[in-house]
């Protein structure tokens, strides 16, 4: 009989240890899944927030000349300070259409030239921004 109650302390024993154990299993998996919803949403409002930047542009017929150098240099200055390549996800490319669809890549001669020919009459422009997998990679501007 001795025998037997021991046998019943280590059953008792052990299936206690399988019960806490299984509750560590649960709440690291849930603990994890909370992790990883979380980097999920600081992610996608990071892009959000550098969406908007270029977003604002876009729908408007009243861009200046002055907006599209402002985009110009915020797409540069995203491209330079991620090491981002033609191509690359998060690259991202501005231009006028009909003109120039490379003009991130403009130095400061070049957008003193963009300043000097579109300044001076005064040309609004359109603005359509494109994304791929939710970053923005191309802003076009449309003389209006």
């Amino acid at each position: 009989m001795d025998n037997a109650s021991k046998a019943l302390i280590i059953a008792g024993g052990m299936l206690i240890a399988i019960m806490v154990a299984s509750l560590f299993v649960y709440l690291f998996a849930s603990y994890g899944s909370y992790a990883e919803n979380m980097y999920d949403r600081i992610n996608e409002r990071q892009i959000t927030e550098a969406n908007n930047e270029y977003t604002k542009y876009e729908g408007s017929d009243e861009n200046t000349i002055y907006d599209v150098v402002s985009v110009i240099n915020k797409a540069k200055d995203n491209n330079k300070s991620l090491n981002l390549n033609p191509g690359d996800r998060g690259y991202i490319r501005v231009g006028i259409l009909g003109q120039n669809s490379n003009l991130q890549n403009l130095d400061n001669n070049g957008i003193t030239h963009l300043l000097e020919t579109y300044g001076r009459t005064g040309t609004m422009f359109k603005c359509n921004v494109s994304d791929i997998d939710g970053l923005i990679s191309t802003i076009i501007f449309i003389e209006v």
